[in-house]
């Protein structure tokens, strides 16, 4: 049903585009959702947080709902857009960093590189009550996604490396991990194998910290 639905809203697979038609088979697919298929799920949340003319109206708060259940279901890319919901307060949601963490963490355990990287950054600060400050969960989250090869990941697993923050220095680890960067467009990482200092300046980091984080932005 889902693969239907999606067919029929993009016009694939030799069907003809009906965004109406393809919109019912989600919701049917939806409704029958499981661990195996919570695909629909996150389509559906999709399309409720864009629209479709005369098709599907914006309902950002059932968009919400429809994440929560394919991340409860350990859909990862509807943990990430929740944990970034609740970090940032997009789609109505308050900024929550319990429920971020929660949801980045379900995302990040299915091996979702931009939610391993954002846990990252909840650890370089920590959150009172929620989430003790590590370096050297950091690091490791940083590391995961980096392996994933996630360029802002593998400069910041360089720049830990390079100056020690939640692993031991190891300049030339460090330069491996540059270079592994820069391969992949960081221009950061191309900028410190040209010899220039490690960028931590600039964007400040995502909760307005100006120290170490900003390597992650």
């Amino acid at each position: 049903m889902y693969r239907v639905g999606v067919a029929e809203l993009n016009g694939e697979l030799g069907i003809s585009k009906n965004p109406r038609d393809g919109v019912k088979w989600l919701k049917r697919a939806a409704e029958a959702a499981t661990i195996e298929y919570p695909h629909a799920l996150h389509e559906l949340g999709l399309l409720h947080e864009r629209g479709i003319d005369n098709v599907v109206f914006v309902d950002t708060e059932y968009a919400v709902s429809l994440y929560a259940q394919a991340a409860d279901l350990g859909y990862a890319p509807s943990g990430f857009r929740l944990g970034e919901c609740y970090e940032y307060g997009k789609l109505g949601c308050p900024q929550d960093a319990a429920l971020s963490i929660h949801y980045y963490t379900i995302a990040a355990q299915q091996g979702h590189r931009e939610a391993s990287f954002a846990l990252t950054a909840w650890y370089l600060v920590g959150s009172p009550g929620v989430l003790p400050q590590s370096d050297a969960e950091a690091y490791l989250w940083a590391k995961k996604a980096a392996e994933k090869e996630l360029p802002k990941a593998e400069y910041a697993v360089g720049y830990f490396t390079e100056v020690g923050i939640g692993a031991p220095k190891n300049p030339e680890a460090a330069m491996e991990w540059y270079r592994k960067a820069a391969e992949h467009g960081d221009k950061r990482a191309i900028q410190r194998l040209e010899g220039k200092p490690p960028s931590t300046q600039g964007k400040k980091g995502k909760r307005g910290s100006s120290s170490d984080e900003c390597v992650i932005s």
